[in-house]
């Protein structure tokens, strides 16, 4: 009876293993979302939202004073706790601090958002509505984990 209770142990053992280890899955979460397909997000501010959190699973939301820099909108989207990326929303500004941003970052991918603050590395979306900054002082390879030709193209 023992070895009966044994076998039967054994083979609900060995079930058990191959059950847990049956998926052939390559690729994380992570992984999976940074796969996305970019013409499933809406191409506005909430879907570049959304697009970069996707592909950042660890990212948390943080209000911006965006109006200091003539956006109609804004937000900082902090990464992996240290590294961020703020996005501008410049879809319907039309002020002279909104002009004179995407000059600068047309100009030289940089721009200051305060006068006497820190200048922040920018990219401007293909669209011309977005801005995307970030501190080149954090090492964090923004170009190929949030700001992608992808995003760029898209937005």
């Amino acid at each position: 009876m023992k070895k009966i209770i044994a076998l039967i142990a054994a083979l609900a053992m060995v079930l058990s293993l191959v059950a847990c280890g049956g998926s052939n899955n390559n690729g994380s979460t992570a992984d999976q979302a940074n796969a996305a397909d970019v013409s499933t997000y809406d191409k506005d501010f909430e879907g570049l939202q959304k697009y970069i959190t996707d592909r950042n699973s660890s990212a948390a939301k943080n209000e911006l004073f965006y109006d200091m820099v003539g956006a109609d909108n804004g937000i900082r989207l902090v990464l992996n706790g240290n590294a961020y990326v703020e996005i501008y929303d410049y879809s319907k500004a039309d002020n002279d601090t909104a002009k004179s941003i995407i000059e600068d970052v047309k100009d030289d991918n940089k721009f200051k958002p305060v006068a006497d603050g820190a200048e922040l590395a920018g990219k401007l979306t293909n669209s011309g509505k977005y801005v995307l900054a970030w501190d080149t002082t954090r090492s964090y390879d923004y170009d190929k984990k949030v700001v992608t030709e992808e995003l760029l193209e898209n937005w």
